[in-house]
């Protein structure tokens, strides 16, 4: 074994040293960095993950009591890292283990993304070439960014391995790594139509799909007999709920992210967040019709190249048709640039992407949350550079290598990419009108905000309101305190501080420049 492990490393001696500092950089960043840098603090881990681990307190457990967005296996993997976390004492930063363990856990699939580029180059090109598709992931922010607060690198790791099994032709296990990552996150199953075109033979196909359904169903299986109906809701939230972040989503006139609206604690008739008046059959038509022509063409998938293009084509595809996206979504599109495209060019594509993610996501929706021509540009600008990578795949897949159609191709590529670059230039200026004067007008509120964080009680929300309660967790509440704060810029009367009835005690009043502060101490029923 230890000679195996010799002869592994002396062919791989540049990757492994690459490797270490990989998960070093990544050990390093779980325990001294926040998402969100100064801009903002916050993740899934503890926005999203979080709060129904915790439900966990009151006994209350993932598609036994309640069902949730993401699918049975990852959610009870996050209540098992939460009781873990729960049995080492609290250092004054309450999430610190959680975080810890929550991000330790999905090291490894990190890792493993990491090492799948490489594995999947060396079948692709020569050594070399292999490297610099590791190395060119490896210093790519967007994925360290997203393993640190996000699950989707947990998910990507299925997929990657479900393509790496299809390319060393292991119909059986690529089935069952595709069955197990449904239940992780429903990404890992677009290996599916993938292996059902490149395997060759009846055979083949068959170990695949068996393997598939039936990793698939084993794990539903113990979901299934306990409550079948949250198992059906998941599901049924997939394709009911509302469009975000997306050309379905500004054709709908919706410009917030995604939200889920139904009760988690039963098995809602309406998974709907905003009304959609777009003809979905029709729109589901199209690129089934696209899937179908695309799947029909006579590729030679003994070239492992056409293979990983058609992956890369099928996930462009389902972002495209998909009616939500949200920024973490980037990683499963980074690994196809890199293994195809590991140039100039494709860094570019990513890059962009990458800086339009920041846009969307934190100067949107953190900084500027009223400027939605920001996130109509945002939107349309990585739809445009998604269609064009697509373009690239469909280049390597049919394998088009006419003079004139590459010097037109290289062109149209360049040109694409200056223009975009350019066009996020060019919102340097009106991003910059639009911050000042949301600064100056936030000039107003500062003093009385700060105010309100000071004197806020423990366990409530500065201004009014009190501790936020997730959507389908109310009935499991109890009855609190809260305080309550109105804004007024001008002198409050007197009749106005006697509006929050007989209950209310002690009135706090602070005078400021340009306005007045009142508090009152309410008992209110939640």
């Amino acid at each position: 074994m230890l000679q195996a492990a010799r002869r592994v490393y002396h062919e791989h001696s540049d990757f492994v040293l690459f490797a270490v500092l990989f998960v070093a950089l990544r050990l390093m960043t779980l325990l001294l960095y926040r998402p969100g840098g100064f801009i903002a603090d916050y993740s899934d881990y503890n926005t999203s993950y979080l709060p129904f681990a915790q439900w966990s307190d009151r006994g209350l457990y993932p598609f036994v009591h309640y069902w949730l967005e993401w699918p049975p296996l990852f959610a009870w993997w996050v209540v098992g890292i939460y009781r873990l976390s729960s049995l080492i004492p609290q250092w004054t930063e309450p999430r610190l283990w959680y975080n810890t363990l929550l991000g330790l856990s999905f090291l490894p699939f990190e890792i493993g993304n990491f090492v799948l580029v490489y594995l999947m180059g060396r079948e692709l090109y020569d050594r070399n070439k292999a490297l610099k598709c590791a190395l060119i992931y490896a210093c790519l922010f967007a994925p360290l960014y997203v393993w640190s607060g996000w699950n989707d690198s947990f998910s990507l790791f299925f997929l990657l391995v479900g393509l790496y099994l299809l390319l060393r032709d292991r119909p059986l296990l690529a089935g069952i790594t595709g069955g197990v990552g449904l239940w992780v996150k429903v990404i890992p199953v677009l290996v599916a139509p993938v292996g059902l075109r490149v395997l060759e033979g009846a055979r083949r196909k068959a170990l695949f799909l068996i393997g598939l359904c039936t990793s698939a169903f084993v794990i539903a299986l113990p979901f299934l007999w306990i409550n079948a109906q949250f198992l059906w809701a998941f599901f049924a939230n997939l394709v009911g709920r509302s469009s975000w972040e997306t050309v379905w989503a500004l054709l709908d006139g919706y410009y917030s992210y995604g939200v889920v609206t139904a009760d988690r604690l039963t098995v809602p008739s309406d998974f709907t967040s905003h009304p959609s008046a777009l003809p979905w059959p029709v729109i589901t038509a199209v690129f089934a019709l696209v899937l179908l022509w695309l799947y029909s063409r006579r590729v030679p998938y003994a070239q492992k190249l056409s293979m990983v293009a058609l992956s890369g084509l099928t996930i462009n595809l389902f972002t495209l048709y998909s009616k939500g996206y949200s920024p973490q979504f980037i990683v499963q599109l980074i690994p196809f640039a890199v293994l195809l495209l590991p140039s100039l060019k494709g860094i570019s594509y990513l890059i962009l992407l990458d800086v339009m993610n920041f846009l969307e996501a934190t100067v949107y929706f953190v900084m500027l949350p009223d400027e939605r021509w920001l996130l109509v540009t945002t939107v349309l600008l990585r739809t445009l550079l998604i269609i064009a990578l697509s373009f690239e795949y469909g280049l390597i897949l049919f394998d088009v290598r006419s003079a004139r159609v590459t010097t037109l191709h290289r062109r149209a590529s360049t040109a694409l990419l200056v223009s975009v670059a350019v066009s996020l230039c060019a919102l340097v200026y009106p991003l910059g009108q639009a911050y000042l004067s949301s600064r100056r007008q936030a000039e107003v509120y500062d003093p009385i905000s700060a105010l309100v964080d000071m004197r806020s009680s423990p366990g409530g929300l500065a201004a009014s309101g009190c501790p936020f309660q997730d959507v389908g967790i109310t009935s499991a509440t109890s009855q609190s305190h809260c305080g309550f704060w109105p804004r007024a810029l001008q002198p409050v009367p007197t009749v106005a501080h006697a509006s929050t009835g007989e209950d209310a005690r002690g009135p706090g009043r602070h005078q400021f420049a340009r306005g007045e502060l009142s508090r009152y101490n309410a008992h209110q029923e939640q």
